[in-house]
């Protein structure tokens, strides 16, 4: 009997799985959620005053704070202002996580304004160019943003804050009026209404009206990114300062130089200055270098640089503006990265540096930030971990 053969018919189709669907971004499902939770007065005295902590109310992803200032009671008399006015209210802005740690700060108020600048959490990110703006020494009025999100444009930074039972918590405090001024309003002083605001984004659904899923949480979520800072004192002559907020993504560097009485002054800054990382002598340029190129990265962000102040923004990936960016240019480190500022200063006095720097939470191996070297090791290549 003859055997049929089917090797020439045709063969069962398989199914295939189907193909997932993409998700929705999550600035796409989510929604900006604003929500007041401090409003007080302070009257200037000539003490310290202590303001919070205060609760940060619970709700989707926290982006920032946002700090109004409002003068309700004129000064009355002759008087001085300080030449941080009136930003320097604040002796200390300190935002903490749930566990008490800061996140940001703490900063005084003049160090929040150039955090802000700086890190471009907005388009206009100088509070001066504000319409509320007034550095009247009777009636001072501005704004500050407390920053917490890194990029509006996909949320990342922005923080888990949906439980009320574990608040960030904020504080303040306020300077004494022989801080704010040189020489305080002689016969009353301001009264000042301060308000903060939760800046937040809401919980998207799981998908949306027409059953399109969608990202609940930002990109690599737990991500964080902490505003420090330390002072160096500094004397005239060549010097090397070790720069030891480290073992994170540098975002960005600021740097404030002052002399012995406290006044900004560009001479206690090198020029040139050099920024080492590793073995590597990665900036190395002139002050006049230095504004030029940071008031081009801040334009149209920002007024002119002040006296004193040079920045160091690797936040510019984005159309080299500074703000609203990726890891591109951050400087990656361990705790055993050697970073540094070189230079010769003309005069003796105070550097304070404060860092940006990022703390990434690993999702996806391909989203890890890693940048190779062959100065030391970077996680995420493979090798052992110094001190292992």
């Amino acid at each position: 009997m003859a055997v049929r053969t089917v090797a020439n018919q045709p063969q069962a189709r398989t199914s295939q799985p189907a193909a997932p669907a993409a998700l929705v971004p999550f600035v796409a499902g989510a929604h900006e959620h604003t929500e007041p939770f401090v409003d007080t007065s302070v009257t200037l005295t000539g003490n310290t005053q202590q303001l919070g902590p205060f609760d940060v109310p619970a709700y989707g992803y926290l982006r920032h704070i946002w700090l109004e200032i409002t003068n309700t009671t004129a000064a009355v008399g002759a008087n001085t202002p300080a030449g941080d006015f009136p930003f320097n209210l604040f002796q200390q802005i300190t935002l903490s996580d749930v566990n008490g740690a800061p996140i940001f700060g703490p900063l005084d108020g003049y160090e929040t304004l150039w955090a802000n600048i700086l890190g471009g959490y907005a388009f206009r990110a100088d509070p001066r160019t504000s319409p509320m703006f007034s550095a009247a020494g009777l009636t001072p009025s501005f704004w500050l943003r407390v920053p917490v999100e890194i990029s509006h444009h996909d949320g990342l930074g922005a923080l888990p804050n949906q439980n009320a039972t574990s608040n960030y918590k904020l504080s303040l405090t306020i300077n004494p009026t022989t801080v704010i001024y040189t020489s305080p309003p002689a016969t009353s002083q301001a009264t000042m209404r301060i308000r903060a605001y939760l800046e937040a984004w809401s919980l998207p659904n799981a998908s949306d009206v027409v059953g399109r899923p969608q990202m609940q949480v930002p990109p690599m979520v737990g991500t964080t990114q902490y505003w420090s800072k330390f002072v160096k004192n500094i004397s005239a002559g060549f010097q090397t300062t070790l720069l030891p907020r480290v073992g994170n993504l540098i975002r960005n560097l600021l740097f404030i130089a002052r002399n012995a009485s406290g006044v900004r002054t560009a001479n206690v800054f090198p020029d040139p200055a050099i920024i080492g990382w590793d073995a590597r002598d990665m900036l190395n340029d002139t002050q006049n270098y230095r504004t030029s190129v940071g008031q081009e990265r801040l334009a149209p962000l920002s007024a002119n640089i002040d006296t004193g102040i040079f920045l160091y923004s690797l936040d510019h990936s984005s159309e080299n503006q500074s703000g609203d960016d990726n890891a591109t240019l951050w400087y990656q480190t361990v705790q055993a990265t050697r970073l540094e500022l070189k230079g010769t200063s003309v005069t003796a006095g105070t550097i304070t540096c404060i860092t940006n720097d990022v703390a990434p939470v690993e999702v996806d191996s391909a989203e890890r930030y890693v940048e190779g070297s062959d100065t030391g090791f970077h996680p995420g290549l493979g090798g052992p971990v110094p001190g292992n």
